[in-house]
């Protein structure tokens, strides 16, 4: 009889520290996510304004040559679509991390997915 109480005991103090073992891992869960969240605003902010000087260069080529600058131009579209998927992270429309937990070469992939989300279709 004493061997059937001890083994509900140990079931007991099992599931005791199971239960707590769960309870811990949301908060390290939100916790991370604070601490990108944060990271991902200041990186954020940072290319906002890489994204706006690349922009005030290509009017500087288009006033003096009279067309854009082709390398520019690709770039500020990578840079725009690296600030759009910060923004649905940050937004908690995703839970998936921009670069540098994603590949940066944004490329047609990247931009047909960014589209069917916008439209709200499945991605191809």
């Amino acid at each position: 009889m004493t061997k059937k109480t001890k083994n509900i005991e140990e079931e007991v103090v099992d599931t005791g520290s199971s239960a707590t073992q769960e309870k811990d891992k949301p908060e390290t869960e939100i916790f991370s996510r604070i601490f990108y969240t944060i990271l991902f605003a200041i990186i954020g902010w940072m290319s906002l304004w890489v994204f706006t000087f690349v922009v005030l260069i290509q009017f500087g080529f288009l006033l003096i040559t009279g067309q854009v600058n082709t390398n520019l131009k690709g770039f500020n579209k990578e840079v725009g679509l690296f600030l759009y998927d910060m923004i649905k992270y940050l937004s908690f429309q995703t839970s998936v991390k921009p670069f540098p937990f994603r590949d940066w070469p944004y490329d047609q992939n990247s931009e047909k997915q960014n589209k069917s989300e916008l439209n709200g279709t499945d991605a191809v």
